[in-house]
């Protein structure tokens, strides 16, 4: 009887949390839609190229100042929600952690700035989208995804969202505003974090850690193991966009942008359920393997559900959403999502083996070995395929290094029985 009212509070647990991850993705993907129209049409495809290319090189500064913990955080806060003082005592460590790498990429970015000539006509508006570094470092999700609570992180996501909505309308009229929409991105993505910075700042006080407490030392090698598998991740998830940039310019990154977007808006909702189960499934996988199998399974079920439509949606009618979405100017773009629209199920699948399976057993070794050779694969080809083919030639490598992650990942799980 026990068992089975605790099965009933973690199932209802896990449906709220749901719910609300389906607000913020929802949020995000009704914002994008919407208001993708409008800027395709009034900025162009080489001005959201532009800001699309810059947003890239930008992520990777935040990559790796975030150093793999807003996925280890989820684990470590999860483990150590049952006892107060430890769990902000771990909080602190990894604000401390991010607060070193943060000062040490921004020291690498102005240090290129300044040196080198590689970003010129990009240099104001990679000092203006940097600020992204620092507040995305500030936000702390892991710490409201590890302890299940995100009514907070909802609220502020929703609220900013709608707010960044309506001045897209607002302040973007002529295609030089290119910059107001490089803010507006920062301010959507990131803008919030402050009040967050602030709010987890108060309980870490309130419990009374001291710097002399902290031991920042027992998280490297964890976060760096992290970190490899999100670098090579990123790798093929960004320097697409980097390359169509540096060889074929800012005119085909909008062209990519565009079909990859909205695909990735997708996967976004599909793996929702991903989302919410990865902190219960680190807890389950130590306390009660019936039940970590038992939404393992069903979590597998809910995501085919959606990802195999979709990639036949997008196939199928890529020319219809095109034209609906960014219009005739952006033709090109068809091609490039039917040779992406794949991506919803191997994105999904590699997600659910990586995340979902090795990921709460600690073996996220394996995930960062298949993300590696995957993102090697991808860094030796593309270059030549962006030459001959354009945008066409990353979206069909962007597919083929995640099939090859996905074969790695399959024949480790299948070897070690670790499917349910």
């Amino acid at each position: 009887m026990k068992k089975k009212f605790a099965h009933l509070i973690i199932a209802r647990s896990i449906k709220i949390n749901y719910i609300l991850n389906l607000l913020r993705v929802l949020s995000a993907a009704l914002v994008g839609i919407f208001t993708l129209p409008y800027l395709t049409r009034v900025l162009g495809a080489e001005n959201l190229g532009r800001v699309e290319y810059v947003y890239t090189i930008i992520n990777y500064f935040i990559l790796f100042s975030a150093l793999g913990i807003p996925m280890y955080g989820i684990r470590e806060v999860s483990k150590s929600r049952g006892n107060p003082r430890e769990l902000f005592k771990v909080v602190a460590e990894l604000y401390l952690l991010l607060l070193i790498t943060t000062v040490i990429s921004y020291a690498v970015l102005f240090g290129i700035l300044m040196s080198l000539d590689v970003f010129g006509g990009y240099k104001s508006l990679l000092i203006l989208m940097s600020s992204m570094v620092i507040l995305s470092n500030m936000g702390a999700e892991w710490y409201f995804q590890g302890i299940e609570n995100q009514l907070y992180i909802t609220v502020r996501y929703v609220a900013v969202r709608l707010v960044i909505f309506f001045l897209f309308f607002l302040l973007i009229k002529v295609p030089e505003d290119y910059t107001v929409y490089a803010v507006l991105l920062v301010i959507l993505n990131f803008g919030a974090n402050i009040l967050t910075f602030v709010l987890i700042s108060r309980k870490i006080s309130k419990a009374d850690i001291r710097f002399a407490d902290l031991d920042i030392q027992r998280h490297f090698r964890p976060v760096l193991t992290i970190f490899v598998a999100t670098l090579a991740v990123n790798i093929y998830l960004q320097l697409d966009i980097f390359l169509i940039g540096f060889i074929a310019g800012d005119e085909y990154v909008g062209y990519y942008m565009i079909a990859n977007k909205l695909i990735r808006h997708i996967i976004s909702f599909i793996t929702i359920i991903g989302a919410v189960l990865l902190p219960r499934l680190s807890y389950l996988y130590s306390h009660d393997r019936v039940l970590y199998e038992f939404y393992l399974a069903k979590s597998f079920n809910v995501i085919m559900l959606f990802a195999i439509p979709f990639s036949i949606y997008f196939f199928i009618f890529s020319d219809t959403i095109v034209m609906l979405m960014a219009g005739p100017a952006f033709s090109s773009s068809v091609l490039t999502m039917q040779i992406l629209s794949p991506l919803c199920i191997v994105v999904c699948l590699a997600y659910f083996m990586g995340f979902l399976i090795l990921y709460p057993q600690n073996r996220e070794k394996v995930y960062t070995k298949a993300t590696v050779i995957a993102a090697m694969t991808s860094i030796s080809v593309n270059y030549f395929a962006i030459q001959t083919y354009f945008q066409n030639g990353a979206a069909v490598v962007a597919v083929a290094a995640e099939v090859l992650a996905i074969l790695i990942m399959y024949h480790y799980c299948l070897r070690n029985s670790l499917f349910p």
